[in-house]
């Protein structure tokens, strides 16, 4: 959760730094924030979607089609199933994970929250 918070803050940070070094038009920026942080919320929500294993039934299916057309070497077997056993390897890949899913969360959300606060600013000063 820290991980998350920190980068929502290093987030809306780095972008206040960015408007005022560039100096871009406001309407342009909050646009830009909008669209960039939608985009990033979405690659997190899909990596926290296939934690969950939702795909695992598409991804095994798909696998089965391919390994019917492009057939593979024994040994490449062997070696996928070492490494689907292999108990370190499964957490390290689970850790990667969950630190992208909360660091692109976070991003996503820091995004989209300067956003919607540049955006309450330029519609309240223009009343």
């Amino acid at each position: 959760m820290l991980l998350y918070f920190s980068t929502l803050f290093c987030t809306a940070v780095v972008l206040l730094l960015a408007k005022m070094i560039y100096g871009v038009s406001t309407l342009t920026f909050i646009n830009q924030c909008f669209l960039y942080g939608l985009t990033i919320l979405v690659v997190g929500a899909c990596i926290f979607i296939y934690q969950t294993g939702f795909f695992h039934f598409f991804f095994k299916g798909f696998q089965q089609i391919y390994q019917f057309i492009v057939p593979k070497p024994k040994i490449l077997l062997r070696e996928e199933e070492r490494l689907a056993n292999d108990v370190w390897w499964k957490e390290r890949r689970s850790r990667m994970l969950n630190n992208a899913k909360k660091i692109l969360l976070g991003i996503g959300t820091g995004s989209i929250l300067i956003s919607l606060t540049y955006l309450f600013f330029y519609y309240g000063k223009n009343f």
